[in-house]
């Protein structure tokens, strides 16, 4: 597709009138439009988008009685139409009248079909949307760039005994020849990418209401009892939006709408936000707190795009940054205001892992770059927008206070509310709200990729600093940022913050210990000489849980391109063999694997037994039906991890025999049901044919996604060819393929035959993903450290790229190679290092 190709301005649409006809026995449907224009310059044509649609017919009439008739030419390659006037199309007012047919396609995006089954085993069938970012124009004609808001006035005609949902409530209905039309009130002023409208056989549960709104969720027959967590979450998040906004939620009615088959996670379509089936349809008493934390934290995130996305909306794709990146800052705001029992602070440590993973590459990419095509605004849902993105805006809302950054944020929007913005109208906003001048400061975390390493050591009686790029295979560059500093004297407890903006600094500081990232939100490795790392190392106790694991992970980022030694970063690990956090854990337990990719030697196997099984023991590793949520989420990663490290034969076998024995499955414990799934998987001989069959006749969809977490995880030897055959065969879902493939390849017990199935069937593969997420498979390619498989996997994807994914496939190729560079520098000194606690 051509690049820049934004469009003209000629004409402004206003409103909206859209009347769909809709066949879901044929997948397809008729639609009747009227778009009120401001012609801005006469002109005798307009370009708008549309992909896939035939227009059947298009005139222009005004007030004054003028009709103009339309020829209508296909700019396919530009996503357009044209429709060119027998007349002039004078300045002012005009309604642009268009009728047009389309199909109800199978892509996962615009107007598309998704199936469930019925307690008959039938296909039963519905149509929803996915607009965002470029995917309007596939439903219906449109100005399909947010900046074009306009009003939506809605109406969806279907076969009676079908539903029909859009973004705003009912106004009115009517019926003829057991068809039944649904008129919609009118929406708020919105961009394109935030229409919605679903259709099918489906139930509406209606939840309550919060203090403004009505609640209900949308879902498959039957499920109506699964509905009452994820829909009493909405309403008490959607109260503390409008605390905390201070403006009333912009829309008629809220509907969450359970979706069978959903490439993302979920979507902020205004009123009608839809989801992964997962996320709305919980069976409470026996989720695990994943489930319950997931589903929480993802209605947060979309119900924080109410007001910060849709009601203010980026001015183009390359402000969606902001969008995403604050909603995900704001889903553990809200989350820790409201369900404070998930610790979601803690886990915003992992996303921030996520971040540096990607921008410690020299392929890293600014948060906000120019997007010049829709390939490119695809582009931009990734690690960088959503990861990057919230943490540094995280590291500076702890850094000029939180409540200046609320005054900010509701400054912001309600100076903006119904417009279009850039991302330097809240930086203005939280210049005016605090004592820095963030529009000076931010842009260099924003504007340039990659972040620092700032290393502290002693000069005299002062204290130098000094920053300079972090890469992940050691290089580095004269990339310079403004560093907020907030710096804590571990020996008496004073606090500084400074903005650095120089290469070094000598600083005068009031203490003998300075810990350079005081409460642990900065979005930069911190580094120490040797002398203060031993002195931290000494103080540890005097960290709190999110600087513990800040300092394990600087460390490790810093073992890794030789800023430390290995005998001083095992001499840090090992103050963390009683840690029971449970993302510290997840740090741990990553740190292990990696090392057991580059020498899983016994001496090592016995370290890590060592390191980790006096808190299995303490946690128990039999099944309890009385459980602590927590506890039972510790306990299911630590078992995991030891199971897959040390190989311990008996420990797996436990796992295995509860599998053969179908006990788990009347298991409460949701943690420990997945566990058993997980471990007994790494036994070579439980077949994964019974794993798929489990999967295909799952009596919820939470269950099912528990075992398509674990397929690709197997150790069966025909593991790959089985699990394939059923993503070919759509036993798999197509929407879940991407990932799934992604695990068979990060399987360091399989990977090889799996990459061997994958090439094999990669035509065929291709067919049933969706093609713009189809590059998530790559999300493997970090974990691989066998160089043989990483030149394989680089030959193949330079011959068959993937849609959408030119970034993507530098970052993750480049990560790889860096994983080699890492395993080959290491490897010695880590085969003759004594492995003790």
């Amino acid at each position: 597709m051509n690049e820049n190709i934004r469009l003209p301005k000629t004409a402004i649409p206003n409103r909206y009138e859209i009347n769909l006809d809709i066949s879901l026995d044929q997948f397809n449907y008729k639609g009747k439009e009227i778009v009120f224009l401001e012609i801005v310059d006469e002109t005798k044509e307009l370009q708008l988008n549309a992909l896939g649609i035939d227009v059947g017919s298009a005139f222009i009439e005004n007030d004054s009685g003028e009709h103009i008739e339309a020829s209508i030419d296909y700019l396919s390659e530009e996503e357009r139409i044209s429709l060119v006037f027998e007349d002039l199309v004078t300045k002012g007012d005009w309604q642009l009248y268009l009728e047009f047919e389309a199909k109800i396609v199978d892509e996962l995006r615009g107007f598309y079909r998704s199936s469930f089954k019925d307690k008959d085993d039938k296909d039963v069938w519905i149509a929803t949307t996915q607009f965002e970012p470029t995917a309007a124009r596939m439903a219906f004609p449109c100005w399909d760039e947010p900046e074009f808001k306009a009003v939506f006035s809605i109406s969806l005609t279907t076969n009676s005994e079908l539903i029909r949902v859009s973004n705003e409530k009912v106004l009115s209905e009517s019926y003829e020849n057991n068809r039944t039309t649904t008129k919609f009130v009118d929406s708020m002023r919105m961009s394109t990418y935030l229409v919605a409208f679903v259709v099918g056989p489906l139930e509406v549960t209606k939840i309550g209401k919060s203090k403004t709104t009505d609640v209900g969720i949308v879902h498959r027959p039957g499920f109506a009892e699964q509905t009452d967590y994820a829909g009493a979450a909405a309403i008490k998040i959607l109260n503390f939006f409008e605390e905390y906004y201070g403006i009333d939620y912009p829309g008629s009615k809220l509907d969450l709408i359970a979706v069978p088959d959903f490439a993302m996670g979920a979507m902020e379509n205004v009123g009608a936000v839809t989801f992964r089936e997962t996320l709305l349809l919980i069976d409470v008493e026996k989720a695990t707190r994943s489930e319950l934390s997931r589903s929480i934290s993802v209605i947060a995130h979309e119900l924080a795009h109410m007001w910060f996305g849709d009601l203010v909306t980026m001015d183009w794709w390359d402000g969606i940054w902001l969008n995403e990146a604050f909603a995900s800052l704001m889903e553990v705001i809200a989350s820790e205001a409201t369900y404070p029992e998930f610790k979601l602070w803690n886990e915003m440590n992992q996303d921030r892992s996520r971040g540096f993973g990607v921008d410690s590459l020299k392929s890293s990419r600014p948060v906000e770059f120019e997007v010049k095509s829709p390939e490119e605004a695809e582009e931009m849902f990734d690690v960088l927008t959503y990861q990057k993105g919230s943490t540094v805006l995280r590291m500076f809302e702890t850094f000029i206070g939180e409540e200046n950054f609320k005054k900010g944020v509701r400054s912001y929007l309600n100076k903006y509310e119904y417009k279009n913005t850039h991302s330097s109208d809240l930086w203005n906003e939280l210049t005016n709200s605090s004592s820095y001048n963030l529009s000076e400061i931010l842009p260099t975390w924003i504007k340039q990729e990659g972040y620092p390493i700032v290393k502290i050591e002693k000069v005299g009686d002062s204290f130098k600093i000094s920053q300079k790029k972090y890469l992940i295979d050691g290089d580095t560059d004269d990339s310079l940022w403004s560093v907020p500093l907030n710096i804590r004297c571990l020996d008496n407890g004073t606090i500084i913050k400074e903005v650095i903006v120089s290469e070094s600094q000598i600083m005068e500081i009031d203490g003998k210990v300075p810990f350079i990232n005081n409460g642990g939100w900065s979005f930069f490795h911190s580094a120490y000489s040797e002398e203060l790392f031993e002195m931290i190392i000494a103080d540890f106790e005097k960290l709190d849980i999110n600087e513990k694991y800040r300092i394990l992970e600087d460390s490790w980022m810093a073992l890794r391109t030789g800023e430390l030694s290995l005998k001083l970063f095992l001499k840090l690990f090992n103050l963390y063999a009683n840690e029971e956090e449970i993302n510290t854990w997840s740090l741990i337990s990553s740190i292990f694997s990696t090392f057991a990719k580059i020498d899983n030697s016994e001496e090592f196997k016995n370290y890590v037994k060592d390191f980790s099984y006096p808190l299995i023991e303490k946690l128990g590793f039999d099944y309890s039906s009385d459980f602590n949520q927590e506890e039972s989420q510790l306990k299911s990663l630590l078992c995991g991890t030891y199971a897959k490290i040390t190989k311990d034969s008996n420990f797996i076998n436990n796992f295995s025999d509860q599998f053969n024995s179908n006990a788990y499955e009347n298991y409460i414990d949701g943690n420990y049901f997945n566990l058993v799934l997980y471990v007994a998987g790494m036994n070579e001989e439980i077949s994964t044919d019974r794993y798929i069959e489990k999967l295909k006749n799952s009596t919820s969809p939470q269950i099912e996604a528990r075992y398509r977490g674990v397929i690709g995880t197997l150790s069966d030897p025909n593991a790959p060819k089985k699990v394939i055959g059923a993503i070919l065969n759509q036993s798999i879902r197509g929407a879940d393929a991407p990932y799934i493939i992604a695990t068979l390849l990060s399987n360091t017990k399989n990977a090889s035959s799996a990459f061997l199935e994958i090439k094999n069937n990669w035509s065929s593969l291709l067919e049933v993903m969706p093609g713009w997420t189809s590059s998530r498979i790559l999300d493997s390619l970090s974990s691989i450290y066998d160089e043989s498989l990483s030149e394989e996997i680089k030959i193949f994807i330079k011959e068959n790229p993937l849609p959408s994914a030119e970034k993507i496939t530098k970052q993750k190729i480049e990560r790889m190679e860096a994983n080699i560079k890492f395993k080959n520098s290491i490897k010695e000194d880590l085969i003759n290092t004594k492995f003790n606690l």
